[in-house]
């Protein structure tokens, strides 16, 4: 995307962070043709397997976005826009997955994640279930790994608002601990538990900072905005 500069670093970046402090998160890699850089992305809703005779199989999982669960056409991914919220997200993990308690504290992760990492446009689509046993009979459905993870808040051209609000906030610089108190409330979370979550998650996120390599200008400024975000996050929820 030529309009944001180093944007394939940036999201090489988000997702290698999220990975080292230990979340859920499809794998990637920095490649170059022809000195245009590209971000690759491991599928994750493949299954490999050996078949019978030694053969390698490679099985589609099923995948559905969670405007697709929730029946709601992709051109209104965004909550404002009549998009999911993040009351109906975690309603539908709720409802759906079939290891709800592990799913619902990825999800809260996640939401905190794009939160500290200045992701603005964590929106509808870019949560997913991953169905396995399809036709089997023995069908389950989880939370995907995480995915399409981008410091937007590096590119001020972009919005300011986050695609699905926070308590009463759609403005991630004007969250507060009472705004992610109503998530609880809406999420059917416990307050102390999600308000706990937000300090152990900035923390991790912190000591693995130095593990990954930032390299390229975009891929520092990200870190630096992390950083900010992470160490006010810990002040404001320290008590």
């Amino acid at each position: 995307m030529e309009r944001f500069e180093g944007v394939v670093h940036n999201e090489a970046f988000c997702m290698k962070l999220a990975a080292a402090a230990g979340r859920p998160t499809a794998p990637v890699e920095i490649g170059s043709v022809e000195g245009l850089d590209y971000l690759l992305v491991a599928r994750y809703d493949r299954h490999h397997r050996v078949g019978p005779d030694g053969t390698q199989i490679v099985e589609r999982l099923h995948q559905e976005d969670f405007c697709q669960a929730l029946g709601i056409v992709s051109e209104h991914k965004y909550q404002k826009e009549g998009g999911p919220s993040l009351k109906q997200c975690f309603g539908l993990i709720r409802n759906v997955s079939s290891a709800p308690v592990l799913d619902l504290s990825h999800l809260l992760d996640a939401v905190i994640f794009n939160w500290l990492v200045g992701n603005n446009d964590a929106h509808g689509k870019n949560f997913s279930l991953l169905y396995t046993g399809v036709g089997t009979g023995r069908i389950e459905t989880r939370l995907a790994p995480l995915y399409d993870i981008v410091c937007t808040v590096a590119y001020p051209v972009l919005s300011d608002e986050m695609a699905m609000k926070i308590g009463d906030q759609y403005s991630s610089e004007r969250v507060t601990p009472k705004d992610f108190e109503k998530l609880a409330e809406e999420a059917g979370l416990g307050k102390p538990l999600v308000k706990r979550r937000i300090s152990e998650l900035a923390e991790d996120l912190l000591e693995a900072l130095p593990v990954i390599d930032a390299g390229k200008p975009a891929a520092e400024k990200a870190a630096s905005i992390l950083r900010r975000r992470a160490e006010t996050a810990m002040r404001s929820f320290a008590h």
